[in-house]
C-alpha cells in the first residue's frame, strides 16, 4: 500500500494561504474604493440638486395627508361612513 502525498491535500483553513493575502487585498480595495467614491459624491453640488430633487419628489402633498388621515381610523369603516366622508369632501371643495 502507499503511503498517502499529504503535499496533494487542500487545506482546512484558508489563513495562511495565498487566496487569504488576496481576498483581503480585494476587500480592502472595494472598501478604500467605495470610500473615495462616497467622499467625492457628498462633496459634489450635483449631490445636493440630486438630494433636493428627490424630497421634493417625495413630499407629500396636503391631499396626500388628509387622504391618509381619512383611513387612519381605529373603529373599521362601515360604507355609509365612507359614502359620509366622500359627501363631506365633495361638499368641502364646491365651498
Amino acid at each position: 500500500m502507499d503511503p498517502i502525498d499529504t503535499t496533494k491535500r487542500k487545506p482546512r483553513r484558508t489563513f495562511g494561504t495565498p487566496s487569504y493575502t488576496y481576498r483581503n487585498r480585494f476587500a480592502y480595495a472595494l472598501l478604500a474604493a467605495g470610500t473615495v467614491l462616497f467622499g467625492i459624491w457628498s462633496l459634489t453640488p450635483i449631490q445636493r440638486i440630486s438630494n433636493e430633487k428627490l424630497s421634493a419628489a417625495l413630499a407629500q402633498t396636503e391631499q396626500e395627508r388628509d387622504r391618509k388621515a381619512l383611513f387612519e381610523f381605529p373603529a373599521p369603516r362601515t360604507a355609509r361612513f365612507i359614502k359620509e366622508a366622500i359627501e363631506e369632501s365633495e361638499e368641502q371643495r364646491v365651498k
